[in-house]
């Protein structure tokens, strides 16, 4: 047996044989897969660990005393088998057992040979069958003597009726370098991929294979989606051996080689980059590789790669390419140890399957236990909060969401950092009935120490954050009534338009934030579902801000159509208007972020420069002002909002506009003659008004403000500006804001 790391069978619970007798019987072995093993990916067991966790036919030999006959003068290696997958990998928590089982044995001349077959099954269900297992002992002569894998690709077997969809991507690398390849495994898919993947970026949980040690594939030298003898696609990876090797360790003591179970994993691996160069991730956040279950896979081993191996090669000839809802790659590994062909598998599959980030990992944050709001035995705790931003529909919604288990894409709430949703504690509606009237309640712990107090230029609640914990309960709400289930394709969750007063400013010290939210009305047409909320917000039994707003589902095709906010030629020209104002915020000046009034810090900082400064501008002749921010399709919020549709939130363009009106009150003085100048949020008691007819994408290039001062009001021991704003992108107006104020304290905390 190996020794560990590569001891995998944690413990023998009945042996059905005669000891020291060569004849038939079955070992039955588990293996548990803890949460802190060594060779997960992504929460799940390797195919290739999961095989070589069937390792225990060894021990079943030994136990019928082989070893009287080999004398050491022998070692095992196994010859092939024909494996076939049932269902999805292991996960952590699960424990596989096996039931191994020696059927035979024969003699090639000097030779002693073995034949076995196993099973392996989690909770009862089979996961795995091995049959027509063949392993042997030999000498190291004989060993030497092997004359490799007798296969050919140029004359090999493969399908002709068979599917080759085209790549997802225009342009396709050729080769690929090791940082290049450890870029992909470590989860940097587009570090490796580069220009014409750039959706990768915006991922929360890209597809990826195993990193560290267990990457098991080298630089790809060739990639070629028409070569190959069959003309339907290759890759060549070469990986550099050494006597060092981890795997050489403990396998076996006494007779160090490589698995031949981890040179089918790096094939695997090539397979899943082979997918990845295709473009068949881009658009599947949170999805995974694994075999395609249910098809017998033969697998067969001629050679070894030992201390005084080189080099492994491994190919990969495409014989059928499916991009379909579940995308499919069949092919044939080949792996060649120092030129010897070594190991080949026949028309091996593997698949992109749907999973969540979420699916096989703890909670982000230990909440206390409150009681929550349910319906029909589910909880909407915090579990199933976050499961909203990240998680398996059925374990955010419940039963109601058990379609969306599959293929079919839920609108989600935001995730990390941007999620602002702890539980549901009080709700007068059924679940997937869309009823005016319907209610929530829903909380949100404030944490003292949360990112946007030190990022905001105040220790308040930055106002985006709060209009955020406003919006994400009319999210949570609309998903509550189902409209997505009854709905015949995918929607997407839009903001459209809202009005807004806040009343008091959140600190860090607050507590709990509550919000009632009540679904005013509801509309359908054409496929658009339109409902309406009223929203009251409270710490305590304080009401610090009141909301009516409208949220509506759409199909993909709808927001497509998006024509934005009317706006005239004339102001449209604004957008190109010269001017010789220009600050570089990037670089952060101290006139704007050293002093007691000042800009956010980088992650809340929504523009990047101002280039426009009219100040006689405007119908009220105060000022007219421009910002622009370059769209970064890396940018943390795109990650976060939304979990597989990647938008910048309504809310960060309204924070933009805020950080504009505040850039002209810092540029005119305004507060100059305060001893301790703070601003606040938004100003307080001021209703604001906003709508939103379009959106910023990961692959949009510039996003503008225009701001337009309409009044600028002197109070007692503080000064208050109004605006009109708007917000363009790639030259389309898409956001207005309507009594937009901002207002300057002389006091130094709230």
């Amino acid at each position: 047996m190996p020794e560990p790391p590569l001891l995998l069978a944690d413990r023998v619970t009945a042996i059905d044989a005669e000891p020291g007798v060569l004849s038939t019987g079955t070992i039955y072995t588990e293996t548990d897969v803890r949460h802190d093993s060594w060779y997960l990916n992504q929460g799940y067991m390797p195919a290739g660990i999961m095989i070589e966790s069937g390792q225990a036919d060894l021990l079943l030999i030994s136990w019928m005393g082989v070893d009287f006959l080999n004398k050491s003068e022998r070692i095992y290696r196994l010859l092939g088998c024909e494996l076939t997958y049932h269902g999805g990998l292991p996960k952590a928590g699960d424990t596989l057992a096996f039931d191994i089982h020696i059927d035979a044995h024969a003699n090639q001349g000097d030779i002693r040979l073995f034949f076995f077959h196993y099973d392996c099954h989690i909770a009862g269900d089979a996961r795995l069958s091995v049959r027509h297992g063949q392993a042997g002992f030999f000498t190291d002569a004989e060993l030497a003597d092997s004359m490799g894998v007798l296969w050919d690709a140029a004359t090999g077997e493969h399908r002709k009726d068979v599917r080759l969809d085209p790549p997802a991507v225009d342009q396709i690398g050729r080769s690929f370098t090791h940082a290049q390849v450890q870029a992909f495994a470590q989860g940097d898919a587009f570090g490796c991929f580069g220009k014409g993947y750039e959706l990768l970026q915006t991922h929360t949980r890209t597809p990826k294979i195993q990193a560290a040690k267990m990457c098991l594939m080298g630089e790809v030298v060739e990639l070629d989606t028409n070569g190959g003898p069959w003309k339907r696609g290759y890759l060549r990876s070469v990986l550099a051996l050494s006597s060092t090797d981890w795997f050489l360790e403990g396998h076996f003591k006494h007779d160090p080689c490589m698995p031949g179970t981890l040179m089918f994993e790096g094939g695997l691996q090539a397979m899943a980059f082979y997918m990845s160069a295709l473009g068949y991730t881009l658009k599947r956040d949170g999805w995974r590789f694994e075999p395609v279950p249910d098809v017998a896979y033969m697998l067969r081993c001629r050679g070894q790669a030992t201390p005084r191996s080189r080099e492994l090669v491994y190919e990969l000839f495409v014989e059928e390419v499916i991009d379909g809802p579940i995308p499919m790659l069949f092919v044939d590994i080949l792996a060649t140890v120092d030129g010897l062909k070594a190991f080949h598998c026949r028309g091996m599959g593997v698949q992109l399957v749907v999973d969540w980030p979420l699916a096989n990992e703890a909670p982000l944050r230990e909440v206390d236990d409150r009681i929550c709001a349910s319906t029909n035995g589910f909880v909407y705790d915090y579990a199933s909060m976050i499961a909203c931003a990240l998680g398996k529909p059925s374990d955010a919604m419940g039963p109601l969401y058990a379609p969306f288990d599959g293929t079919r894409r839920m609108p989600r709430l935001p995730g990390a950092p941007y999620h602002f949703l702890t539980r549901a504690t009080a709700l007068d509606g059924t679940p997937g009935v869309e009823r005016v009237g319907t209610s929530v309640v829903l909380e949100y712990d404030v944490p003292a120490d949360a990112w946007y107090f030190t990022q905001g230029g105040a220790r308040t609640m930055p106002f985006c954050v709060l209009l955020e914990a406003g919006l994400q309960p009319c999210g949570w709400l609309s998903l509550f009534t189902g409209a997505p289930v009854r709905a015949r394709e995918d929607l997407y969750y839009r903001n459209l338009d809202g009005t807004g007063t806040l009343l008091t400013e959140i600190l860090p010290d607050s507590g709990t934030l509550r919000t009632h939210v009540t679904l005013k009305s509801a509309a359908q047409s054409a496929g658009m579902v339109i409902q309406s909320f009223d929203v009251e917000m409270y710490l305590g039994d304080t009401r610090f801000y009141t909301m009516d707003t409208t949220f509506g589902f759409f199909p993909a095709a709808s927001l497509a159509r998006q024509a934005g906010i009317a706006a005239s030629p004339q102001e449209q020209s604004w957008l190109a208007a010269p001017n010789d104002f220009l600050v570089d915020l990037t670089a952060r000046p101290p006139a704007f972020f050293d002093a007691a009034l000042r800009l956010p810090e980088p992650m809340l900082l929504m523009i990047d420069r101002v280039d426009g400064f009219w100040p006689d501008g405007g119908q009220a002749g105060l000022g007219l002002m421009r910002a622009r921010k370059d769209v970064d399709v890396n940018e943390w919020f795109f990650k976060a909002h939304f979990y597989q549709d990647p938008v910048q939130p309504g809310s960060l363009g309204i924070e933009a506009m805020i950080q504009t009106l505040q850039f002209f009150m810092i540029e005119r003085g305004l507060a100059d003659d305060f001893a301790n100048p703070r601003f606040e949020p938004l100003a307080l008691a001021q209703a604001l008004t906003w709508k939103y007819r379009g959106q910023v994408l990961p692959q949009h290039r510039l996003a503008s403000v225009e701001l337009e001062i309409t009044a600028v009001e002197h109070e007692a021991h503080s000064v208050l500006a109004r605006a009109t704003a708007h917000l363009w992108v790639d030259g389309l107006r898409i956001y207005s804001a309507h009594n937009l104020a901002m207002r300057v304290s002389d006091v130094c905390t709230p």
